[in-house]
């Protein structure tokens, strides 16, 4: 597997520490195999606004789902009912892991309560308005394999809010002082 030299900050809550040097395997959209022309589908092509209007066609449908943050893809996801998924992610008032995602690496939320304040108050009035520069794009999948290709897609793409990286960040930001 090929190797490259990654130099990541280590998170919004830390500073502007870096991790220099470190090899971590880079992974390619020609790994997914079969799968990469449905990645490309999700991750290239139009875009639509993350907001209540831009959401209500989607109604009940199974898919993967790509946001993107000015051109950024930052964070893929699965869901059995996107539109639904979607306008709770907008509208806040409920659970929603792109929220609470949102709090917890660019508003500096605890792990432990950033989903109940990512529903309301003032931390949810600044995801709000972060959530509506952002665009969203989705593709159909089959219910039975989403999960497993939103996993895998957000391993090659590695998307601000819930790739490797994030994941990375986080279990440092965790350690004990």
């Amino acid at each position: 597997m090929p190797q490259q030299t990654v130099h990541s900050p280590l998170s919004a809550n830390r500073g502007a520490r870096y991790i220099t040097d470190l090899k971590m395997p880079v992974f390619t959209p020609a790994h997914l195999g079969k799968w990469e022309q449905l990645y490309r589908d999700l991750l290239e092509g139009e875009t639509l606004p993350l907001t209540e209007e831009g959401t209500w066609m989607l109604a009940d449908r199974t898919g993967l789902l790509a946001v993107f943050d000015e051109g950024e893809i930052v964070f893929i996801g699965a869901s059995d009912k996107l539109g639904r998924e979607l306008q709770i992610a907008v509208s806040g008032g409920a659970e929603s892991a792109l929220r609470s995602l949102i709090a917890i690496v660019e508003l500096g939320a605890a792990k432990k309560s950033a989903a109940t304040r990512a529903k309301s108050g003032p931390l949810a009035q600044r995801i709000s308005r972060k959530l509506a520069k952002m665009r969203y794009r989705v593709v159909p999948a089959s219910p039975s394999q989403i999960s497993v290709l939103a996993d895998a897609f957000a391993v090659v793409a590695d998307p601000r809010y819930n790739g490797p990286t994030a994941r990375a960040n986080a279990a440092l930001d965790a350690l004990p002082k």
